[in-house]
Parts: C-alpha cells; structure tokens; sequence
C-alpha cells in the first residue's frame, strides 16, 4: 500500500518537474530504496542538478535524516523532501535546523492519500504575522 502510494506522488512529481523544467537536456531517474523512499534525482546536461526524496510516514523519522538531507544540499542541489501530509509541517521545521548551517535551498511538500502534492509553507515565529494557511498548493 505505501509503495503504490509512494509511486503514485513520484507519478505526480514527475510532471510537475517536467512542467517547472521544460528544457530537452533536463532528466530524471526515480527508484525506490531499501526503506520504502522513493529517491528522484533530476540532471540538467549529464550534471546533478536535484535531488528529491518522497519519505513514508515512518522514514522521515529515522535517525539520521537530517544529516541526509544536509548531505545533499551541500552538494548545492536543490533539494525536494515530500512526506505525508500529517508529518509534513514536523518535517519542515526539522529542516529549520539546517539554517544554522546556511543551508536553504531546499522545498517542503505534503502529499494526501491520492498522491495531490501541497508546498508546506516556512513557519512563522510567535508574535509575527504570517499567512492565512501554512500550506499552498
């Protein structure tokens, strides 16, 4: 069942990648690893350019994920983390910590049971006003 799920978000995601890079020298490899995550990697002329993870509601909460993600950005790829809709506000400010090492270039999304893709907003601090709704789809 999460497979289908996860493969129904890389289905999605895909096209969205297609339509947000409509260059003929951009492509994308997806494959599902070990633990259930689906793992897209997006290259512009041979040359890494993306990277994006689907995580399951259980994989983003693996010791160790933060470091994974800080890895990636270090290589000065975007980075692309979807999770379930649940736990995606949770994920996003997990990622908060990867400001102290100055690295931003990275997105949030939260996925439903149909596989629908929503960007998770940044959280604002207590005091401060921020939009209406953390999410945008």
């Amino acid at each position: 069942m999460a497979d289908d799920l996860v493969f129904k978000v890389a289905k999605r995601r895909l096209r969205e990648i297609a339509d947000e890079l409509p260059h003929p020298d951009i492509a994308t490899h997806f494959l599902v690893d070990d633990a259930g995550r689906g793992l897209i990697d997006v290259f512009y002329q041979g040359s890494l350019i993306g990277q994006e993870i689907i995580e399951t509601a259980d994989s983003w909460q693996e010791k160790g994920r933060l470091l994974a993600y800080r890895d990636i950005l270090r290589k000065k790829v975007r980075l692309v983390v979807m999770a379930p809709r649940s736990e995606a506000m949770r994920v996003r400010y997990l990622m908060l910590e990867l400001n102290n090492w100055w690295l931003f270039y990275y997105i949030v999304y939260g996925y439903d049971g149909a596989g629908r893709l929503v960007r998770v907003l940044k959280p604002v601090p207590p005091g401060r006003k921020g939009p209406e709704t953390s999410y945008i789809s």
